[in-house]
């Protein structure tokens, strides 16, 4: 009698046991599924994942400002005094921290109403769950960017930057930037003019 007692009270522990070992298996098997929590599994992302959700992260900016993209832009205010505009300028992915899974750089180009259009460049590291934003550093005022890339852990930005006779309009100096992750921070390695 006391057998059929213990049974019935252990029978719950039971249902609990097995569904968390369904969620862990289905979580493990699944790649990119999610389980009741909202939880994902520990499959780092794809690229196609990470240029969806790059065009759509909360970026943190040089100043400390914050601004959520959406499809590749945030735009309020009205004026010079309230204005913000940033966008996605350009996006390249590939692994920069040597773990087999691949990262975003990021180029983004905000205006705060006046005539600049500010460049900074930031990456995405994919952390399998999700991604985490580097530092941010500056590339200037109204550069013009022709290429970015992402090869062997590197980022490799060509760009037009302004000679000292330049009008702020017209940057003509051809520049190549290259940059990597150090512990985690992006930093510049080499300026080629």
């Amino acid at each position: 009698m006391f057998g059929i007692g213990k049974d019935i009270k252990a029978r719950p522990r039971v249902r609990v046991i097995f569904l968390t070992l369904v969620v862990f298996l289905l979580a493990l098997l699944i790649p990119g599924w999610t389980g009741p929590d909202g939880a994902r599994s520990q499959a780092a992302f794809s690229e196609k994942e990470i240029r969806n959700l790059a065009r759509n992260f909360e970026y943190t900016l040089v100043d400390g400002s914050k601004y959520r993209l959406k499809n590749g832009l945030y735009e309020s205010g009205e004026g010079f005094d309230n204005y913000v505009s940033l966008k996605i300028a350009d996006l390249a992915v590939g692994d920069l921290n040597n773990d087999g899974e691949p990262e975003a750089a990021v180029i983004l180009v905000s205006n705060f109403g006046g005539s600049g259009s500010f460049y900074e460049l930031t990456v995405l590291v994919n952390r399998g769950q999700n991604l985490e934003q580097t530092n941010s550093l500056e590339l200037g005022d109204r550069v013009d960017i022709k290429k970015l890339a992402v090869s062997r852990g590197k980022i490799r930005i060509d760009l037009l930057t302004h000679g000292p006779d330049d009008p702020m309009c017209c940057p003509s100096q051809k520049t190549t930037l290259i940059y990597g992750l150090a512990e985690g921070r992006l930093q510049l390695l080499d300026k080629v003019q």
